[in-house]
């Protein structure tokens, strides 16, 4: 699941990478004049050139001429703010946010909805976008993939939409304790909603990161009962950045394809596209969602939901209005596939078309190792803070195997005046962005960071241990 996919398929997302035949069709189409969408090509070509870097570079300094195409890296260092957070928010390419204003500039002069139905230009886009992304998560049919909101929207699709709940209200859902809420939480509350029938009650799966990956399996498995409809686990927590062995992911699936063809396994794979690998073709599930705005580098409001065809027809969509081509199909008529999940009336169509751009890149990149990358960051800062002479106990697990992008350590207030959150913030020495409160903290590095970065952000954090000041 968590290899790249076949070379084959991977090719043919990069037939060609030219942004001529992206937006040749849009001039043509009354959308975009040709004036602008001439500076549009040359801008776009210019940045994946320069993604596209010849590999005698060292790696090191490739992925620092690479920071260069975001925003916070041309600011004056006094006053930059390096982002070190990518498993909340992450920034996108400049070329690409300033190719896609324009767009949405040229967008706005042809509203029709000519350009919105049956084989409009905007159509066209998202068909495009949807195979694109397929593509690149290794699968051969779009329609196995959703274009959605964000992993919140999805998650909610997922326990919000079943409708295969026994009358007696004896099932079961299955999940780990350190779910996100909207995986955790939401199904909590429909379990317990006013006023209606409980179809189900749910089952936390709680174990320590030391636990053998056997053990970890079999904390699942046991619970797993004829009564159990769900299975559902987030692939790396964000919690404390312990990453699901794959073993126990394909131990798991093996069991219910198995024994248990009525359950369901549904991945929270929000930590995974754009950190690492992933081969949905070959996926340990029957639906992952993810959001476009954290590791994948993507437009925020934008997210992908996967499910397999033979699961599809057992959930209604959460929000029903007419799909993307403006046309509402008769709810005896859903599609029989992921399809179902994008009845959410009108779609921001350059932020869908920015998806398409941020798959192009992520497909330039991958002879540079980009999750390769994303696995070196995290085990430099994690190898500093163990270097740091005792003063970082990490909640995240230092094997490799058990740990990925994410690192949380703890990090008591006490009686400092700040947390470290918010000191290391401030501080005009380092002005790391990362996520805590005043107990643990927490560093997410990605492609967009240097060694270097990371190098300051432990530096920093060695500084508010000591109380040293500006």
């Amino acid at each position: 699941m968590f290899n790249a996919p076949r070379p084959d398929v991977v090719a043919s997302t990069a037939e060609s990478l030219d942004c001529r035949t992206l937006l040749a069709p849009l001039s043509d189409a009354g959308l975009l004049s040709p004036a602008r969408g001439r500076a549009l090509t040359d801008r776009l070509n210019r940045f994946f050139e320069a993604v596209r870097a010849p590999s005698k570079k060292t790696d090191e300094a490739y992925w620092t001429e690479f920071q260069q195409q975001f925003g916070f890296a041309t600011v004056a260092p006094a006053e930059r703010v390096t982002p070190m957070n990518a498993a909340n928010l992450c920034p996108e390419p400049a070329a690409l946010i300033e190719s896609l204003n324009e767009l949405r500039l040229e967008y706005n002069l042809n509203v029709s909805q000519q350009m919105r139905t049956a084989q409009g230009e905007r159509v066209r886009q998202l068909e495009q976008t949807r195979r694109s992304l397929a593509l690149g998560l290794g699968l051969t049919d779009p329609t196995d993939l959703a274009i959605v909101r964000n992993a919140t929207e999805a998650n909610n699709a997922i326990n919000c939409g079943f409708r295969g709940w026994s009358a007696d209200g004896n099932d079961t859902v299955v999940m780990w304790a350190e779910n996100h809420p909207t995986n955790r939480e939401a199904w909590r509350m429909r379990a317990e909603w006013p006023g209606r029938p409980t179809p189900f009650t749910v089952e936390e799966v709680s174990f320590p990161t030391s636990a053998s990956e056997a053990g970890i399996a079999e904390a699942f498995i046991r619970r797993i009962t004829p009564r159990t409809r769900f299975v559902t686990y987030t692939e790396t927590a964000n919690s404390n950045g312990f990453r699901m062995p794959e073993s126990v992911m394909k131990a798991i699936w093996e069991h219910v394809r198995t024994n248990r063809p009525d359950c369901h396994v549904h991945i929270d794979g929000t930590m995974a596209w754009g950190a690492r690998p992933l081969d949905l073709a070959n996926a340990y599930c029957h639906s992952l969602v993810s959001s476009a705005h954290k590791w994948f580098l993507g437009p925020k409001e934008t997210g992908i939901l996967f499910m397999r065809k033979e699961k599809a027809r057992n959930f209604m969509p959460s929000i029903y209005g007419y799909d993307y081509r403006i046309v509402i199909q008769p709810y005896r008529e859903l599609p029989e596939n992921a399809l179902r999940f994008e009845l959410i009336g009108q779609r921001d169509d350059v932020n869908i078309i920015a998806l398409d751009l941020t798959q192009r890149m992520w497909t330039l990149l991958q002879p540079r190792g980009p999750y390769e990358r994303v696995a070196r960051l995290g085990q430099h800062l994690m190898s500093r803070l163990q270097a740091s002479g005792g003063r970082w106990k990490l909640v995240t697990p230092s094997d490799p195997a058990r740990s990925w992008g994410v690192v949380r350590v703890e990090a008591p207030k006490e009686q400092r005046e700040k947390t470290l959150y918010d000191w290391l913030y401030e501080d005009p020495r380092y002005r790391i962005a990362g996520s805590g409160d005043d107990k643990t903290f927490r560093l997410c590095p990605h492609i967009y960071n240097t060694m270097a970065d990371v190098d300051r952000a432990v530096d920093g954090m060695n500084a508010w241990y000591e109380g040293r000041r500006a």
